[in-house]
């Protein structure tokens, strides 16, 4: 169930990306601290490759992930590397390390996760850089994705059943 929400997500991110051009992809928004489009996608593309890189080695390491500017810059990259990470993601589940800033005094730098709770991890996160996106899209006067996009999933649940309880 996990890797569906992922995988759509993924591909509501894929299928509002056919609809900018390289303009509006890049372009830098005000309520957004100046971030763009294009960062919002290379940061929920870095994080999955983390989950989804750390899963043959078994650890997963968020804090020193490459942060790939061509992701941000070329529309044409972030939607291969979306459409690689669909299918990369889709693993088995099995316990991991996920590396943890730690403190001078402590020495632990890793605590104990699993595969599936990262991708959910990842899923929860998508979801809020999505919602940001929509942000972006507000700012540009660009109203080309629906209500729900960005909407956590519990959330559309939710307004679903508030509305049968309406009627």
């Amino acid at each position: 169930m996990i890797f569906i929400q992922i995988n759509e997500q993924l591909k509501s991110l894929s299928n509002l990306l056919l609809l900018l051009n390289d303009k509006q992809y890049n372009q830098k928004i005000t309520f957004l601290g100046d971030a763009s489009i294009g960062s919002h996608t290379r940061h929920i593309i870095e994080l999955l490759k983390c989950a989804a890189d750390g899963y043959n080695t078994g650890t997963v390491d968020y804090l020193n992930r490459v942060r790939d500017l061509a992701i941000e810059k070329d529309k044409a990259v972030a939607m291969q590397q979306l459409s690689c990470m669909m299918k990369q993601v889709i693993q088995s589940d099995k316990q991991m390390n996920l590396v943890i800033e730690s403190c001078e005094e402590s020495a632990v730098k890793y605590v104990t996760t699993t595969y599936f709770r990262e991708i959910v991890y990842n899923a929860e996160h998508t979801i809020h850089h999505l919602a940001l996106i929509k942000v972006a899209l507000r700012e540009m006067k660009l109203e080309i994705v629906g209500d729900d996009f960005g909407m956590a999933y519990s959330t559309i649940k939710y307004l679903v059943t508030q509305r049968e309880t309406q009627n």
